[in-house]
């Protein structure tokens, strides 16, 4: 018995230790990821490429976070930056998005942007058991009680289904104010690619195409893709990258995508506990793909925060790539 309880005690000390682990000393720690891409009619592009900041009220974890940004970012000197959505987590990171746009360096080619599920609602573990506690206290009978706490609790139980089947995971939607993000990216010059897409700059042999959030938004990726000349080159943003597995995305050389967030926890032999509902394998969440169904090429990022505050095997990163 002495020797179960022992057994039992270390358990749920290592167990602490990494859950303090995954909260406060991977999260964090801002990586910088670096790629080189063969495609040569984009050879010679350098491309900054930031998602996922999942930007919200004021903590540590985001003073840290922006310290290491605004430290390696005039280390860049990027042709395009891109990003591919949730720069919000709620509301509160509107100001925190106007600090990230001060302190990107010059792009020769421009900033280009996506949006992404969280930039249209948060998803509330808060509101979700506010809700079930309404549904509850609401009921006029203890039997009504019983019965409303069963549907409550069935409806967690679902939740949790659908994080162990990998599902694609959507609860308590409190609605963002997409239109300040909206106003606040033309204001810093981030051209917004809702189902189109343009040229570069000096380089009509080169496209860049945006499509909507899976998810939350109104994709369309055939209007985005319509009138590219046929014979230019077409750099993708998506920001659920099963987007760039559909038929009409074939016409894209490069695609930049986000939302998996690497994960946030990924285990040794399993690989990533939920990949935000995507078709990506659990143990291939994030990082470089060459199996896109027009040959093309993708960099889905880890991305730069987190839905939830947890981080284990899948840092937070930015991602830099130059194209040969």
């Amino acid at each position: 018995m002495k020797t179960i309880k022992t057994l039992f005690g270390l358990g749920a000390l290592a167990g602490g230790g990494l859950l303090a682990y995954a909260w406060g000393a991977e999260r964090p720690q801002l990586r910088l990821k670096s790629y080189r891409l063969v495609w040569p009619q984009g050879a010679g592009l350098k491309i900054l490429h930031l998602s996922d900041q999942h930007l919200g009220r004021e903590n540590w974890v985001q003073q840290l976070r922006f310290s290491q940004l605004e430290a390696m970012l005039p280390l860049f000197d990027p042709d395009i930056i891109l990003f591919t959505g949730d720069f919000l987590h709620d509301d509160a990171g509107l100001a925190a998005v106007e600090r990230m746009m001060q302190a990107l360096p010059p792009a020769r080619l421009g900033r280009y942007a996506v949006l992404g599920n969280h930039d249209y609602a948060v998803y509330s573990y808060g509101e979700l058991f506010r809700n079930m506690a309404r549904s509850v206290g609401q009921a006029a009978t203890p039997e009504r009680k019983l019965s409303a706490l069963v549907a409550e609790a069935g409806q967690l139980g679902s939740l949790a289904l659908d994080i162990y089947r990998n599902h694609r995971l959507r609860f308590a939607a409190v609605p963002n104010n997409t239109a300040e993000l909206v106003r606040l990216l033309s204001l810093y010059d981030v051209i917004l690619l809702d189902n189109r897409a343009v040229p570069l700059p000096g380089r009509p042999d080169i496209w860049i195409a945006g499509v909507d959030d899976l998810v939350e938004g109104e994709p369309d990726l055939a209007r985005a893709m319509a009138h590219i000349p046929e014979e230019a080159g077409v750099i993708l943003l998506t920001h659920n990258p099963d987007l760039a597995y559909e038929p009409a995305a074939r016409r894209a050389d490069i695609v930049f995508a986000g939302h998996t967030h690497g994960g946030q926890v990924a285990l040794p032999w399993l690989g990533a506990i939920h990949t935000q509902g995507t078709r990506l394998p659990r143990k291939h969440a994030a990082g470089y793909f060459n199996d896109l169904p027009g040959g093309g090429q993708m960099i889905v990022s880890r991305g730069m925060g987190e839905s939830t505050p947890f981080r284990l095997g899948a840092p937070p990163e930015m991602v830099w790539v130059e194209v040969a």
